[in-house]
Parts: C-alpha cells; structure tokens; sequence
C-alpha cells in the first residue's frame, strides 16, 4: 500500500493558502488543508491512503482520530507531540507499506530516511495538492498594427456592418 504522512502543522504553516486562514481560526485552517488533501485524493490515485498528523487537539472534544475517505487525521495527545506520532507510525509500517513523508522538519526527515521512506518537501506538497492555474498559451501572435491598419479594420468592418 502507498502512504502518505504529513506533519499536518508544519504543512499549514508552510502553505500560504492555508496559513491565511489562521486568522479566522487554526481549526478552520486545518479544515481547509483537509478538503483539499480530501480533494486531491478523489483526483489522483497515486497514493491508496494520506494520512495526516496534527499536535493534540482541544482535550473537550475527546478526539484523537478522524477519517474523511481515504484521508486519516490523527491527533497526538499531552504525552507525544506529532512529531513522535508520525515517527511511531514509520517504525510499525516500514517494510509493509511504501511511505512518503512530507515534512520540512530535519527530524521527522532524518527518521524517514532511516525508515527507506520517500521524502517530499512542503513545496512538493503544495505542488501535488493545489491545482496550479497554467497560463494560457495563445497561438496568436501579438504584434502592434499601425494607426493606418487599424483605420483600415475599423472602416472594412463598418462597411460590413452597415453602419458608414
């Protein structure tokens, strides 16, 4: 099975779209990080599971994991930051799964390539998830016609229309 894990934080953070949301609120931040691995996932296949890792969320609400599809969020509780989250899933899974990594954090990339983990940065990230607008590539050719080319047009198209 093919992984991706992220440091959830470090990945919001790092992400301009996403890092603008944390002034309307850090929960809306991450809501916004998770459609849109949630989104990337039904568009691209490449990965069979992302999995994403935060440090530990209000203790109120009692959550520590949750599912949207194929997209896993888990949250570390007061005893182990994400960091070490993700660092104990590599050590259970290395071997069985084909992982990738997505973090800009020398820790978490130093242990994923201890593990034979594939690493992407942050960047890498943002690349593969948020839809990148191309600029359109026009086959016309500009080029700057004469006031006298122009009269020409606009006196041709005046006759076609009718209106001289």
């Amino acid at each position: 099975m093919k992984c991706l894990i992220i440091d959830g934080y470090n990945a919001i953070s790092k992400i301009k779209v996403f890092d603008a949301k944390k002034d309307i609120s850090l929960e809306s931040s991450r809501l916004s990080f998770i459609k849109a691995l949630v989104d990337f996932r039904r568009r691209n296949r490449s990965f069979d599971k992302i999995i994403v890792v935060f440090d530990g969320k209000s203790e109120g609400l009692g959550l520590e994991r949750e599912a949207y599809g194929d997209v896993e969020v888990l949250f570390s509780n007061k005893d182990k930051d994400a960091d070490k989250v993700i660092i104990d899933i590599l050590k259970i899974s290395s071997g069985k799964n084909k992982i990738t990594v997505s973090s800009d954090d020398n820790s978490i990339k130093n242990h994923a390539r201890a593990f034979s983990c594939r690493i992407i940065s942050i960047k890498e990230l943002e690349d593969l998830i948020i839809l990148k607008k191309k600029a359109s590539r026009s086959k016309i050719i500009e080029k700057d016609i004469g006031d006298k080319d122009q009269d020409a047009i606009t006196n041709e198209l005046k006759k076609y229309w009718g209106v001289e």
